[in-house]
């Protein structure tokens, strides 16, 4: 028997150890699974959120269609019986955050969502449509509003003689072009965008909170809030955390001896490059926390 076989063997049973010791031993299993019988997924939403996910150089980002994915897996499992989202992102694309705020919508389960250490803008929408939202006193929350900005290099461009051609065919194809100043009438179309984004976004979070539109307003100034002012104001339900969510969950769903169901997200490098090529320049809040837009026009619009 040569070392190279004896070494795979021993590798082997290496590997089957640790698989009898994580599912049996300590009743965990490969899929994430703590636990037997019935039990609570818990789903976590985790940095910039884009629609098909990816991430940049300086902030990574989950996928609303995987998130969507993950939600419509626990729902066809009939061994869960409650979601938990876990939430800890500072908003992301419009699409991205309302695709899978208007799956929460559907989900006929009880889901509770929990805010961990920031739960702001796209992901407050996406918190808002979930049964009960809790947060730590001292998360940062909220942040209702809709940011639009661009940098512009017309200045810059005189200093160094450097002149900006401008070819298109369409009036308004490089509306948002840092190569020369913005019209008053493009600022003008570009703010009725960002006010019916706005609207749509205040809209849903008094839907989802059973608010009024006239109240959500008041607080949608863009400002973010702390756990304890959150709850102050109606925009999250408890204080506490992650463990206190799942609690919360095991007893709204009826479960009296369950586990818990972990959706791991993993992306890979190819993930990573494909996100990072595929931005979306239109972004439903991030109040707190820059993000760099990869874009042709160097265009940016937060929420």
């Amino acid at each position: 028997m040569s070392k190279v076989f004896k070494v795979l063997l021993f590798l082997a049973f290496l590997w089957g150890l640790s698989y009898f010791i994580a599912n049996f031993a300590l009743g965990v299993d490969v899929s994430g699974s703590i636990g037997a019988g019935d039990k609570v997924a818990v789903i976590p939403v985790n940095g910039m959120i884009t629609l098909n996910g990816g991430g940049s150089l300086f902030m990574s980002a989950t996928s609303g269609e995987e998130i969507v994915n993950n939600i419509e897996q626990a729902e066809s499992d009939s061994s869960i019986k409650g979601i938990v989202l876990e939430i800890n992102s500072p908003g992301g694309t419009v699409m991205g955050s309302k695709r899978v705020a208007d799956k929460i919508g559907s989900v006929e389960k009880p889901v509770v969502a929990v805010i961990t250490e920031s739960g702001t803008s796209g992901a407050y929408w996406i918190a808002s449509q979930a049964d009960y939202i809790i947060a730590d006193e001292l998360s940062i929350v909220g942040s209702i509003g809709v940011l639009g900005s661009y940098l512009e290099f017309s200045g810059l461009l005189d200093d160094y003689n450097v002149s900006y051609q401008r070819l298109v065919s369409g009036q308004h194809k490089d509306i948002s072009s840092p190569y020369k100043e913005m019209s008053d009438e493009e600022e003008a179309l570009i703010q009725e965008r960002l006010d019916t984004i706005h609207s749509f976004f205040i809209a849903e979070v008094a839907n989802g909170r059973n608010m009024t539109f006239e109240e959500v307003s008041d607080l949608s100034t863009g400002l973010f809030y702390l756990g304890l002012e959150a709850k102050e104001l109606g925009l999250i339900d408890e204080l506490g955390d992650s463990d206190y969510a799942i609690a919360y969950a095991k007893e709204v769903s009826g479960i009296t001896n369950g586990g818990v169901s972990e959706y791991n997200e993993e992306d890979t490098l190819f993930d990573k490059l494909k996100g990072y090529m595929a931005y979306s320049s239109f972004y439903i809040g991030q109040g707190i926390g820059s993000v760099l837009v990869s874009s042709d026009s160097g265009w940016e619009i937060r929420v």
